[in-house]
């Protein structure tokens, strides 16, 4: 499963310039921390389309998830013992996720949770992100989806 994240990292997020090399976690919700070639760790966050780079090394990995804020984000404990009330364990390659109107919009409603493989969360966000990203706040935009 990792190698196969590592590669949609790099077909639909490397416009990032990021060279994922491996992916060393994933949250509840699909979050990744993605090492790349040179040993740096970024940061995937699917929610709110971003991915950062967060740390040089391994010690600067701790520094960054010993922030309260950061582990806060993480670990989403309310949303997931939510998610998982009303729909269960997510299983084996899988995440929490909002419906992707859900997502664009950040409705965290509960009837808005569902389990989606966390490959298609993972691509899917950053196919938006990629094709959006210089639209200005509040722009409106049409989603066509391809077969």
């Amino acid at each position: 499963m990792t190698l196969a994240l590592v590669d949609v990292v790099r077909e639909h997020w490397g416009w990032t310039g990021v060279a994922p090399a491996q992916v060393t976690a994933t949250s509840p919700f699909g979050h990744l921390v993605v090492k790349d070639e040179a040993g740096a760790f970024w940061y995937l966050d699917p929610e709110i389309r971003e991915l950062n780079r967060i740390a040089d090394d391994d010690s600067g990995l701790a520094r960054y998830f010993s922030d309260k804020v950061v582990r806060f984000t993480w670990d989403a404990t309310v949303l997931v013992a939510a998610a998982h009330e009303r729909l269960g364990p997510p299983g084996e390659g899988r995440c929490y996720s909002l419906k992707p109107h859900a997502l664009l919009q950040g409705d965290y409603a509960p009837e808005n949770l569902c389990i989606l493989p966390i490959a298609e969360v993972v691509g899917w966000t950053g196919d938006v992100e990629r094709q959006t990203r210089h639209l200005p706040q509040g722009a409106s935009f049409a989603l066509k989806v391809v077969d």
